[in-house]
């Protein structure tokens, strides 16, 4: 039978074979960059117990807290809000599954005004919560007066806000003197960021093609380009140590002595 000689490792053998391996982490960076992009627009949930960096509380933690006139605790977490007094506790199901980050009370109402990461909710006098106002929810607060002010709006980190103000809940109007007083403000002279924030845009393209739409048609692209990519590439070596495999068959029917 034929002696077959184990080929060296060249530089193009090496490569071939690091890609193989790394195929695989490469389709699990695509799939979760393109779900990471997403996030704005898709609801999918999956079991805490599925974390490997972090265990799972007994109780999820608060995110935001707030103690009514009516002797009622409102407190809002990563799940939800809930409402604790007189001995029961009520989940309010309209929140059932959303980031809940600020809660504020307007004048003497018993009812917050509910901040979610892109929107502010109002309960209204059917007792049904609506959003009132959509968009990134930096900051909301009570001021001296009983008032409630939002600070919303704006793509990135370093984006405007625009102040909203109520004293009821259903009529919102710019804070004049949040503005006025933001204006006072020295003007920034050749300002910095750090650079991971200037690289975390150019990974996900909205350095080129902007935040939201933008990042996310760079990220679904590219991400897709890369698993296919990587499926073709493990096509194709599959192909080839099956044609490997069959032609050291028939070396060895033909080697055979009959």
């Amino acid at each position: 039978m034929p002696k077959h000689h184990k080929k060296p490792w060249t530089a193009r053998r090496i490569h071939l074979w690091v890609a193989i391996i790394l195929a695989l982490p490469f389709m699990v960076m695509a799939i979760s960059g393109i779900l990471i992009s997403m996030r704005s627009v898709t609801q999918i949930q999956v079991p805490m117990s599925w974390l490997g960096s972090e265990s799972v509380p007994e109780r999820l933690p608060f995110m935001s807290y707030m103690e009514s006139s009516d002797g009622n605790v409102w407190i809002g977490n990563a799940k939800g809000l809930t409402r604790v007094g007189s001995g029961q506790t009520e989940t309010i199901e309209a929140f059932a599954g959303q980031e809940v980050v600020g809660l504020a009370q307007v004048a003497n109402l018993p009812w917050p005004v509910v901040a979610t990461r892109m929107a502010l909710w109002v309960r209204q006098d059917d007792g049904q919560w609506s959003a009132v106002k959509r968009g990134r929810v930096r900051q909301v607060s009570r001021l001296a007066d009983g008032r409630v002010l939002v600070i919303q709006g704006g793509r990135g980190e370093m984006a405007d806000g625009k102040p909203w103000i109520t004293a009821d809940g259903v009529t919102w109007e710019i804070h004049k003197r949040a503005m006025m007083s933001n204006k006072q403000l020295p003007t920034l002279d050749n300002p910095t960021v750090a650079l991971h924030q200037f690289m975390r845009e150019v990974h996900s393209g909205a350095y080129v093609f902007g935040k939201g739409p933008g990042e996310m048609a760079w990220s679904n692209v590219m991400g897709w380009v890369l698993i296919l990519l990587c499926l073709t590439g493990l096509w194709m070596w599959f192909k080839r140590e099956k044609q490997k495999g069959e032609e050291r068959r028939r070396i060895q029917i033909q080697g055979t002595p009959s």
